[in-house]
């Protein structure tokens, strides 16, 4: 009895101690997370029962929102400017863009492409038929960084159109079309098709066919790779900066193209999920199971970063090239790109969140990126107990690893930041949440 009794208070004792940690923890914590540098300020509301897509305009001062009938406009004060609605019922918008100067909007609906201008006027529209990407990061329809040329992508074809909407030129495949993509000097279009990826010029010429590599990718022992489905086939294209090295993904194998078509080297042979160039042309970043691993153009792999149990973690580099964002089962991590060593994870400190998902729950977050001036960081990071996220949303970390805005209310799916990183669009069910972000003066 007097054993039990002494196991009980011992238990008792832990219990106690383990409280005042988590508590000191959490007290040191709003010692370092000083919210008072930074001001969150809620701009409005956009109520609707459907939002497929939104986007800011090149200028930050609008933004945009799609349902599967319209386009609507607003100001930065969520009070609606106009919409852009087809005349036709019949018509379903799968996709939407402004152009480079924030004068235009293009549509692609299952009727075809149409071209509008801010003021609601609908300039054109052209029949064509679309498929629906598998993938929300590859567009079907596109202007050209000149801004002169619309692009569209459908079956075995993609289409180019002017601002007037005469057509330029047709871009023929054999089998289906899964993505198109621009140099970023724009003169060069690649056209991605399971068996093939093909380069033209700006004009529609064709220029070089780029064929697999017959290279073999390994497995991981105990898990089903996504990738069967991709067997045998191309699953992605990219160019670099320069617009020189074409980057392709082959059965999971990274490999750099000439423009004339060669092939150069190949970087990886392990499961690659997807590539991140970085902007000044130096370096490339290739996903795989629980890793990033990072090379430069010779093919020299320089640094792996490790991000442990997660499948393929979401990656960001930030806008001097100076970090690398991974994010995933572990938070996010921040890597110095320089010498590949960790910088910081987020939540950094122990919380009681953190304190249970340690003992019995998962965590895990995604969709990480870097505002446009490099300052913010934003993750959608979740909770979970079995196959339930009971605690989920969006958090917002300042670069320094300040904690800037963590929201109460569960379901905050995804975002997007203005081109000026001023403000942000949170996505929370049937509304959007326009927030302002700004440093407090001291």
């Amino acid at each position: 009895m007097l054993n039990r009794k002494k196991d009980i208070i011992i238990f008792i004792v832990l219990l106690v101690a383990i409280a005042a940690k988590i508590n000191f923890k959490i007290r040191e914590v709003w010692k370092v997370i000083d919210r008072e540098n930074w001001k969150v300020i809620e701009l409005g509301r956009i109520h609707q029962s459907v939002i497929n897509s939104f986007i800011f305009s090149p200028d930050g001062k609008m933004i945009a929102t799609s349902n599967d009938r319209e386009v609507t406009l607003w100001n930065l004060e969520a009070e609606q400017i106009r919409t852009l609605s087809s005349d036709t019922t019949k018509a379903k918008i799968k996709s939407f863009v402004f152009s480079p100067d924030g004068q235009l909007i293009v549509t692609a609906s299952n009727t075809g492409v149409t071209l509008w201008n801010t003021q609601g006027k609908q300039l054109w529209t052209s029949p064509f038929t679309f498929i629906t990407p598998d993938y929300s990061h590859i567009p079907i329809v596109n202007f050209h960084p000149d801004g002169k040329m619309i692009v569209a992508r459908g079956n075995e074809e993609v289409k180019l159109w002017n601002l007037n909407g005469e057509e330029i030129q047709t871009l023929h495949h054999k089998e289906t079309i899964e993505e198109f993509r621009f140099s970023l000097d724009g003169q060069t279009i690649a056209t991605r098709s399971p068996q093939e990826v093909k380069l033209w010029s700006r004009s529609g010429e064709e220029l070089q066919i780029l064929k697999r590599s017959g290279l073999t990718t390994l497995t991981v022992p105990g898990r089903v790779s996504r990738k069967k489905a991709y067997v045998g086939r191309f699953e992605d294209v990219s160019f670099s900066p320069d617009g020189r090295t074409i980057i392709t993904i082959d059965d999971g194998n990274v490999n750099l193209w000439s423009q004339e078509g060669k092939l150069l080297r190949n970087l990886s042979t392990f499961m690659a999920g997807y590539v991140a160039p970085n902007s000044n042309n130096t370096a490339i970043l290739t996903v795989h199971h629980e890793e990033a691993r990072l090379w430069n153009y010779q093919g020299k792999l320089l640094y792996v970063f490790k991000h442990i149990g997660n499948y393929y973690p979401s990656i960001s580099w930030s806008p001097d090239n100076q970090i690398v964002a991974t994010a995933g089962e572990s938070g996010v991590t921040l890597w110095n790109a320089k010498d590949g060593k960790e910088i910081k994870t987020f939540p950094e400190i122990l919380s009681l969140w953190n304190f249970l998902a340690n003992l019995e729950l998962e965590y895990d977050c995604g969709d990480v990126s870097f505002s446009s001036n490099g300052q913010i960081i934003a993750a959608v990071c979740n909770f979970y107990y079995g196959s339930d996220a009971f605690k989920d949303g969006l958090r917002l970390w300042s670069r320094d690893g300040q904690e800037i805005w963590t929201p109460d209310e569960h379901g905050y799916d995804s975002y997007v930041f203005s081109p000026d990183s001023q403000t942000l669009a949170v996505k929370h069910e049937g509304q959007l949440i326009l927030l302002k972000l700004s440093v407090r003066k001291r």
